[in-house]
């Protein structure tokens, strides 16, 4: 089974939450971007990744403003489900790339992490999603058909944004994009982190923060339907 968590922000102590203490060997963790480990590459992180990868299940994630691309060029490249990876802990730890298909226990998961939505309290970003991870992703996508069961991301579209924070004027080339892909894309349900809130937002869209959810709970429950947005 896969779960879902966000903005873990390199604190163990979320790793030793109950709903975390049910999953087993075989399952899956999917952390939605800030991570948090993998920011300063210091002794510390490397104890916490050590500990993590002890855990009976997989751990993946996608990165936030809380996850340093120059940390992450450090680890392997590899290949993890057919999508492009850097494997943090072999067999149990990998940052899934921008825009790469994950495919996993016959599940197709479109992942994207990065976070350029604009603030002017927040120094600039020189990891900001670029054209080239676009590229990607609707490259990977059109091989895909136009058609994946889940979308995993760190920030939300503009249009959900626009929706939750009704006076924001968040700009985000990023949350543009993903306007697109919610437009053109077939999908059964959307999740993301970031705005550290846990809320079902609709049927396709859900935001989370602590809660470790089900990826596909609301499938089993027939809640689905393969109909084009």
């Amino acid at each position: 089974m896969i779960f879902v968590t966000a903005d873990t922000h390199g604190e163990t102590e979320r790793f030793d939450d109950k709903q975390l203490k049910k999953l087993k060997k075989g399952d899956t963790l999917f952390i939605l971007g800030d991570f948090g480990f993998m920011w300063s590459d210091s002794e510390r992180e490397k104890k916490a990744l050590a500990k993590l990868a002890k855990k009976p299940y997989t751990i993946l994630f996608i990165d936030g403003l809380g996850d340093s691309f120059e940390v992450l060029a450090k680890y392997p490249e590899t290949e993890y489900c057919g999508a492009k990876a850097r494997e943090i802990a072999k067999d149990k730890i990998y940052y899934i790339k921008r825009g790469e298909i994950a495919e996993i226990e016959g599940r197709k998961l479109l992942c994207f992490g990065g976070n350029d939505i604009y603030d002017p309290d927040i120094v600039e970003s020189f990891d900001d999603p670029t054209s080239a991870d676009f590229e990607n992703c609707s490259a990977n996508l059109e091989k895909s058909s136009d058609s994946v069961d889940y979308i995993l991301t760190h920030i939300p579209s503009g249009k959900i944004n626009r929706f939750i924070n009704l006076d924001s004027y968040a700009t985000s080339e990023t949350m543009d994009f993903f306007d697109l892909v919610a437009k053109d894309v077939e999908y059964k349900k959307w999740y993301f982190g970031c705005l550290h809130l846990d809320k079902y937002i609709s049927p396709k869209v859900q935001a989370v923060y602590t809660d470790v959810l089900p990826l596909w709970e609301e499938e089993k429950k027939g809640f689905f339907s393969k109909m084009k947005k």
